[in-house]
């Protein structure tokens, strides 16, 4: 009623190309300059990073879908059969590839990026605590005490559970998971750095196997099978802490074990508080080999 229908094309595509720039150039793209500033680097305190831009991608992301829809349903179907339809597609493409470089390549000044830094917080933030927070007595109490889950641990766990969900409300498709790959990837090799460098005696063995246990529940929220099977091989390794000396060879030589360098179950056979005595040697005997 209000175009007629020779200039309705063009009409459509001047509507159009205002809710491109307003919406997506001047909304979308500023919330994404600030999420860009608001996103933290690692830095020595153990006061949780807030990834606000998580946030800020999740509401981007259900603009941009309501704009495709839109443009499906009202602009698309108003210049199909004329010259304006490829114009349209363009300008759409143009504009949403702009926003989606901006998401994947971000603006600081080294160009990392973006969700590696987001990446880098969670990481930094659960190295740090760890290294503040775990006590040496978890892991070698003076006396025996109820089996359970470091309070370190808990903290952790609770943290990255928390941005594993909002991770996984903000993005969507191939982005969240390579995301996950890479977020479960570094948080294994956190962990995994982080027990070698205590020493256990027979109860922090089992405190230290409750704490991997905690982190095998953590791990299963990535939704990713090479981050279970991480989680699985160190679960099985701090096994090696606590079971017998005269089982040692046999756990080594178990389904989850025999396929990883001797090295690596030496390392941790080392940290066991009662390595040095003779039972350890004879039981380490051919192991090395």
């Amino acid at each position: 009623m209000l175009s007629r229908p020779s200039e309705l094309p063009g009409n459509a595509v001047q509507i159009f190309d205002s809710l491109l720039h307003y919406l997506v150039e001047e909304h979308v793209d500023y919330a994404l300059e600030l999420g860009l500033q608001s996103v933290p680097i690692p830095e020595t305190k153990t006061t949780q990073p807030q990834l606000f831009f998580f946030d800020v991608v999740r509401q981007c992301n259900a603009i941009i879908h309501l704009l495709e829809k839109q443009c499906t349903d009202s602009v698309l179907p108003l210049v199909v059969s004329t010259p304006k339809h490829e114009d349209c597609l363009f300008k759409k493409k143009f504009v949403l590839e702009q926003i989606e470089m901006k998401l994947d390549t971000g603006l600081d000044r080294d160009r990392v990026d973006l969700l590696h830094r987001s990446i880098n917080a969670i990481i930094g933030w659960v190295k740090i605590y760890l290294q503040t927070e775990q006590k040496k007595t978890d892991f070698k109490p003076e006396t025996d005490q109820d089996t359970l889950a470091s309070p370190a641990c808990i903290a952790v766990v609770q943290f990255v559970s928390k941005m594993v969900y909002r991770i996984r409300d903000s993005l969507d498709g191939k982005n969240v998971e390579a995301l996950m790959l890479e977020l479960g990837s570094r948080f294994h090799r956190v962990i995994y750095e982080h027990l070698q460098q205590f020493q256990y005696n027979s109860s922090g063995a089992m405190c230290v196997i409750c704490d991997v246990n905690e982190y095998r529940k953590c791990a299963k929220e990535f939704r990713v099978p090479l981050v279970n099977t991480l989680f699985d091989t160190l679960h099985a390794l701090c096994n090696l802490l606590l079971v017998k000396p005269e089982n040692l060879k046999q756990v080594c030589n178990g389904d989850q074990l025999a396929v990883l360098e001797r090295p690596i179950l030496l390392s941790f056979i080392q940290l066991r508080s009662d390595y040095k005595t003779q039972k350890i040697a004879n039981s380490l005997k051919g192991l090395a080999t």
